[in-house]
């Protein structure tokens, strides 16, 4: 508590010494997807001597509750320099969250901020779905991953959460029409393995920083979190879950693929081959969970979402006009 409390003074201290003509806006946003190495991601880039990062990874500001609680010039103070001095020229936060803004949320964000650039990181679908639903019941609700159900496996897969983090096609059309295809940088989990200095070194090439940029050593040997690390306990995934999510997200990557012309075929291929092995006992569940067991969550993630939107709506008008005021009279 009292850590926080001297974050915030020293945040308002911040925003009075820099007054209205040295805002500090974000330059660029990470927005996802959730369980794709945003976090190693996060570390490699506060090292980079051009960024000035958030002290918190994940500021979600503009996902939901933050906005409420704050206003623009609290989130600029995370993008502010310490000393007072000039700010660095790239700025920015990582909040795998915001790959799941609707689309007027996402305008919303371009018409107050549109140089924007953005960093999306996606992987296969059917690891990044199998290591959320672990992390959610293993870290988050603490419950021994070895004993639980493939069903209730299913069920967690149908979470809007889990839902809107696997959509990639969703995510790329909605932040490539508010900002331009060209202003959205899109790589690949498996880089970050395989070759992490190219991996970050093309993120540094978009967002403006000085390139090439040579890795610190231990993040070069760092291994991304670990989901098994973090729930303490391995299982590897059901068949019938495996089947699941492919039967339910090889259409959608699919039409990724033609859009990526063709960078993620493998993943279309993989996920054909398993969604043919089908079982008519797995279809029968499967349809079971989506049209019945998933139901009540569902609505009631709808009818509180229908609540916030409206709040959030009337948040932004607020803010917008505010900053937007501002700005006018620093012109």
């Amino acid at each position: 508590m009292e850590a926080a409390l001297k974050h915030t003074i020293r945040e308002s201290d911040l925003l009075r010494e820099r007054g209205p003509s040295q805002r500090c806006p974000p330059t660029f946003l990470g927005i996802g997807s959730m369980r794709c190495g945003s976090t190693w991601l996060y570390e490699a880039l506060k090292c980079h001597p051009d960024i000035q990062l958030s002290e918190s990874k994940e500021l979600d500001f503009f996902f939901m509750p933050q906005m409420l609680k704050h206003d623009l010039d609290w989130y600029e103070a995370h993008f502010a320099p310490e000393d007072g001095g000039d700010p660095r020229p790239v700025r920015g936060e990582i909040s795998p969250s915001y790959a799941r803004l609707k689309r007027w949320q996402v305008n919303r964000i371009a018409e107050l901020l549109p140089g924007l650039r953005i960093i999306l990181t996606l992987r296969h679908p059917i690891e990044r779905v199998w290591s959320q639903v672990l992390y959610q019941s293993g870290f988050w609700e603490r419950k021994d991953v070895r004993q639980i159900s493939p069903a209730e496996f299913l069920r967690k897969i149908e979470k809007a959460r889990n839902k809107l983090s696997s959509d990639y096609l969703r995510t790329v059309e909605i932040w490539s029409k508010a900002f331009g295809r060209e202003a959205v940088h899109i790589d690949f989990f498996d880089r970050i393995h395989d070759d992490p200095e190219i991996y970050v070194n093309g993120i540094l090439r978009h967002i403006g920083a000085a390139t090439p940029w040579a890795l610190p050593p231990n993040l070069i040997r760092k291994k991304v979190y670990a989901t098994n690390s973090l729930v303490k306990h391995e299982r590897e995934i059901p068949e019938i879950v495996q089947w699941y999510i492919a039967d339910r997200m090889v259409e959608p990557t699919e039409r990724l693929n033609e859009l990526l012309e063709g960078q993620v075929s493998s993943w279309v291929d993989e996920m054909r081959t398993i969604r043919g092995k089908t079982r008519l006992s797995w279809r029968i569940l499967g349809e079971l969970n989506r049209i019945v067991l998933s139901v009540p969550e569902r609505l009631a993630y709808e009818a509180y979402h229908a609540v916030l939107d409206l709040r959030l709506a009337l948040r932004w008008r607020t803010l917008r006009k505010s900053y937007l005021s501002c700005s006018s009279s620093i012109a």
